[in-house]
């Protein structure tokens, strides 16, 4: 991507159309180490998630681990796996999320 191409994608432009907290799922899946390129799936995928996390709700499911990865080299997409992987247990994981500023219950 680049300004002279002209396929930059802008937050301005995304958030006419999505939720301001799947845009910022969308954008913790990759590494800040990692180079990376948008595609139109991310955001499917980001919303994706933050409705499986919002059903899960209430609870410290994946707590320590999203502490932990964040605690190594800020691994964003070691932290959102691993609150992927509570919701599929059942546990809910709204503490966990908030870690990444994520707000999951009202």
């Amino acid at each position: 991507m680049s300004k002279s191409l002209g396929n930059l994608v802008f937050v301005s432009d995304l958030r006419k159309e999505f939720d301001p907290i799947s845009i910022r799922l969308g954008l913790l899946n990759f590494h800040y180490r990692d180079s990376w390129e948008w595609s139109e799936e991310i955001m499917g995928l980001a919303s994706s998630r933050l409705n499986r996390w919002k059903r899960a709700g209430e609870g410290t499911g994946a707590l320590e681990n999203v502490r932990r990865l964040l605690d190594n080299d800020l691994d964003t997409p070691g932290a959102l796996a691993a609150i992927d992987d509570a919701v599929t247990k059942g546990e809910g994981v709204s503490v966990a999320a908030q870690l990444l500023g994520v707000v999951t219950v009202n």
